[in-house]
């Protein structure tokens, strides 16, 4: 297994977003660099436009993207994104390891129905305490996840 240097906060992050229509993420696996690729850029090289007069920003990112979608290529690896069912598992999970059972209870609660991940930090808004807990206790999983993903690639963290 390869060890690399990561960010796993930020790999964590990018893993929880679900909303890729402009940009996506890879993860460079030779220097543990988090790249981020406008989705337009791949679809060009995709249908083979010409990419001129661009600003030096966006050469770099040519540059990756063509490295990217090159056959037999597999320096980067695009990060996957975790379904939406899995951080309302994990808020489950949190609350039903709550001591205290009023709360225990409005987190339940908020978590019937549409608009749950809105209602389930609405409530530990009003407990800091817990919502302190909740934030770590979250934290710790989305790194468990992103360990668990980079030893599949073959790839251990720092």
């Amino acid at each position: 297994m390869k060890k690399l240097k990561v960010d796993l906060g930020l790999i964590g992050e990018h893993m929880q977003n679900q909303n890729r229509h402009d940009m996506d993420f890879y993860l460079d696996k030779e220097t543990g660099e988090v790249i981020t690729i406008e989705t337009d850029i791949l679809r060009k090289l995709e249908d083979g436009e010409e990419m001129e007069d661009l600003p030096d920003w966006q050469v770099e990112q040519v540059k990756i993207a063509e490295e990217i979608i090159s056959p037999g290529s597999d320096r980067y690896i695009r990060i996957p994104e975790k379904p939406s069912y899995e951080g309302y598992n994990l808020m489950e999970e949190f609350a039903e390891e709550v001591e205290d059972d009023l709360l225990r209870e409005k987190l339940a609660i908020a978590l019937d129905g549409k608009g749950a991940f809105r209602r389930f930090k609405n409530v530990l808004y009003n407990y800091p305490e817990y919502r302190k807990k909740w934030f770590e206790f979250e934290q710790e999983k989305i790194n468990e996840e992103v360990i668990e993903w980079l030893n599949s690639i073959g790839i251990e963290s720092e």
